[in-house]
């Protein structure tokens, strides 16, 4: 009797074991880690780009589970705000860089990702290292740089050889240049500034070429108290630009500004590297040219005005690990080539623009990027918004004629004054 009772029992268990292994499958299915990934791309061939990485990891993780998100661009910096100070943070997001990004670290909401490149080498240096700079605070990486910029002069080639035009190194060329198509038919220089960032990228790259560098850091870190003359200096060399600028600029917007230039109204467009596929449809022949050297001037001249953009890990994540499997993964090579040739981005990783992804002028640009001496932000991203906020509407007055250069500074370091004060 006890030894059929013993059989009963065998079979009993033998008969449970698809329910003890379909139980265990379900704790392995609970245990997935599941990360949002939050980001900027809410539209276009980006977010299809990031969908297809995501399927494809997911695919190669399945113990990991990517959700992405998105904002469009106007909306986004208020909806991370809004995420970051909640509950309900992202395990990933997508950041501008400079001071854009230190204030996340200020609020202690972004993760520090030094320890992770210093176990992984390689990967720190699948990047272009001079990119790392502008995540960079208090001597930690806090972002990975997944795009990169820079800003140069477009020219239209046909113009320029109709008038026996060379391209300008430095800025007397570039006057005497301006000069000549001032007297021509067409407009010297496009600019829709309606909005202030426009000319406040010039300025960004004028204080980058005409400050001191050291004092140039120092004052966008609000350490300094912006005195230097050399500021007054660099606003005079954008006054001496307005009479080659559109007509009437602070009253055009930026797609009038960019218009003139493609529809070849204008001779010469100022603009970003990441905008190329704005200028690309242009049916003339197009090139670019640096912002010319300023010969004489205290500041660096091989720096070049940009900022890359990248993704952060947000510090209260339950999977970090996870999260950099994920960012592992979306900077190997393919996927950088993938974000070069189906987005037109210039990748950060190091060798993802070459022949197979880009056409020359493009692979030409990344060069150009990589050999800066370092990375300008642009002004906006370079320091405190409510300095900024002044400093831009100081300098679009300005050029409309309602201010002078010792005025907008004045009423930036009144501004730097009451900031710090206030900290």
């Amino acid at each position: 009797m006890r030894k059929l009772f013993n059989l009963a029992v065998v079979a009993v268990c033998l008969l449970l074991i698809p329910s003890i292994a379909f139980a265990s499958g379900s704790s392995e299915k609970a245990d997935v880690q599941k990360i949002e990934v939050f980001t900027r791309f809410s539209d276009g061939a980006t977010k299809d780009y990031f969908e297809r990485v995501a399927a494809a990891f997911m695919a190669e993780n399945p113990d990991i589970e990517v959700v992405l998100s998105s904002a469009n661009n106007q909306n986004y910096k208020q909806e991370i705000n809004v995420r970051l100070a909640s509950n309900n943070s992202p395990d990933i997001f997508f950041a501008w860089s400079g001071y854009y990004a230190k204030n996340f670290v200020d609020g202690g909401r972004a993760l520090d990702l030094s320890p992770y490149f210093e176990k992984d080498k390689a990967w720190y240096e699948s990047f272009i290292e001079n990119q790392f700079g502008p995540f960079t605070f208090n001597g930690e990486i806090y972002g990975i740089p997944l795009m990169m910029d820079g800003k140069a002069f477009y020219y239209n080639q046909d113009i320029f050889n109709e008038l026996g035009l060379a391209v300008p190194e430095t800025w007397d060329e570039f006057i005497d240049v301006l000069d000549v198509l001032k007297a021509s038919r067409y407009i010297p220089i496009s600019l829709g500034n309606i909005e202030d960032w426009a000319t406040g990228h010039y300025m960004t790259t004028l204080n980058q070429r005409v400050v001191p560098a050291e004092v140039l850091q120092n004052d966008y870190d609000l350490k300094g108290d912006f005195s230097d003359p050399a500021y007054i200096e660099a606003l005079e060399y954008l006054q001496e630009l307005v009479p080659y600028f559109t007509p009437e600029f602070n009253s055009v917007t930026y797609d009038m500004g960019i218009n003139d230039f493609i529809s070849g109204k204008a001779a010469i467009y100022y603009e970003q590297f990441n905008q190329m596929q704005y200028i690309a449809p242009a049916k003339f022949n197009w090139s670019w040219f640096d912002f010319p050297d300023i010969e004489g001037a205290a500041g660096d001249q091989n720096a070049l005005t940009g900022a890359p953009q990248g993704l952060m890990v947000s510090a209260s994540t339950k999977y970090p690990d996870a999260c950099i499997r994920f960012l592992k993964y979306l900077t190997n090579m393919e996927n950088s080539e993938a974000l070069v040739k189906d987005c037109m981005m210039f990748s950060c990783v190091d060798g993802a623009i070459n022949e197979e992804t880009a056409d020359e002028k493009l692979m030409a640009m990344a060069d150009t990027i990589k050999a800066a001496s370092s990375i300008n932000l642009w002004l906006d991203n370079a320091t405190d918004a409510e300095v900024c906020a002044v400093y831009l509407s100081g300098i679009q007055a300005m050029v409309g004629g309602d201010m002078t250069p010792e005025k907008v500074m004045e009423n930036v370091r009144s501004k730097v004054q009451q900031v710090i004060a206030e900290m």
